[in-house]
């Protein structure tokens, strides 16, 4: 069930959460940008590195890090992310099996941060105990460059519509529900 929706939140396309850190003074201060100019465009192993499930109470965790809040959880396939030179650029994205083929349009959203907006995956199978289940998904994720090769992000998927003959889909706390990504990519 859960390897689906991470998969999707995976997604990805675009991403990207700013690492904070304490300062001393209770105030969280942002990792430091670069500018899109300096963004390397290619292939990125994307990275979980935290999740918060608005679907299930928290039972999504496992999915998108199933070795534990600690461990940063790798996607199965290669992220491509575009550089300031080839914007807008639209292209297909796989996460891992069978969450493949989600088609993704990556823009600029200022100096240093890109975006996803609306990326859809319909029929999603929620796998595990859910028999025939499945639910559509919307990704929207934002990106920002913290080196030349290294981006920060966060993603937003949105779970929609669980549906199933065997009536064996789990009741989402709100329909539609979202799971919130924090993610980290290297260039290959």
């Amino acid at each position: 069930m859960l390897s689906g929706l991470q998969t999707i939140i995976g997604t990805g396309a675009a991403l990207l959460l700013a690492v904070a850190c304490n300062d001393g003074d209770d105030t969280l201060v942002e990792a430091e940008r670069v500018s899109l100019e300096q963004l390397r465009g290619g292939d990125y192993q994307m990275f979980t590195t935290a999740v918060d499930d608005g679907c299930l109470d928290g039972a999504l965790e496992a999915l998108f890090m199933p070795e534990g809040r600690a461990e940063p959880h790798p996607f199965e396939y290669p992220v491509y992310i575009p550089s300031l030179d080839e914007l807008p650029a639209s292209y297909s994205v796989d996460f891992r099996e069978p969450f493949v083929g989600m088609d993704v349009t990556v823009t600029q959203l200022d100096d240093t941060t890109l975006q996803v907006e609306g990326s859809v995956m319909e029929a999603v199978a929620l796998e595990g105990a859910t028999g025939d289940c499945v639910a559509d998904m919307v990704a929207n994720a934002e990106f920002w460059a913290v080196s030349s090769g290294e981006v920060e992000g966060t993603a937003a998927i949105q779970v929609n519509d669980p549906r199933g003959s065997e009536g064996l889909c789990p009741v989402f706390e709100e329909d539609p529900c979202s799971v919130l990504l924090d993610l980290h990519a290297e260039q290959d």
